[in-house]
């Protein structure tokens, strides 16, 4: 495996101790050398969140990618879960992590059919 790592990181809520285990993480892995991305909600979160995302922005090569996803489970998760597994299908990640409830379903259907689709 190469000594470079693609690591995603997707969760639902970017606000409390999640998104701060989150940042930590990815401050971690990208002063590693490790090329980091997010991929969580659009909805949630305000001026706070979006001052941190603003100060994460330059360290994460693999971008923050920002797509709704709604709390409960609903008819809508159909269309967030398609507009999820193509932004992390894009980022060709090496390891897929994900956090939370939502964040975990999606990261391991996402990493099982990205596999049997022959992709790392």
């Amino acid at each position: 495996m190469a000594d470079t790592l693609r690591i995603v990181h997707c969760f639902r809520s970017p606000v409390g101790g999640i998104f701060r285990h989150v940042r930590d993480l990815t401050e971690a892995q990208v002063a590693a050398g490790h090329a980091v991305g997010i991929v969580c909600d659009s909805t949630t979160g305000g001026d706070f969140e979006e001052h941190l995302f603003e100060q994460m922005k330059g360290t994460m090569a693999l971008g923050i990618h920002r797509t709704p996803m709604q709390r409960h489970v609903g008819p809508g998760d159909l269309a967030s879960a398609w507009r999820t597994f193509g932004i992390i299908k894009e980022l060709r990640p090496d390891v897929l992590h994900g956090h939370g409830a939502k964040g975990g379903a999606y990261a391991r259907l996402f990493g099982s059919l990205l596999r049997v689709s022959r992709f790392r």
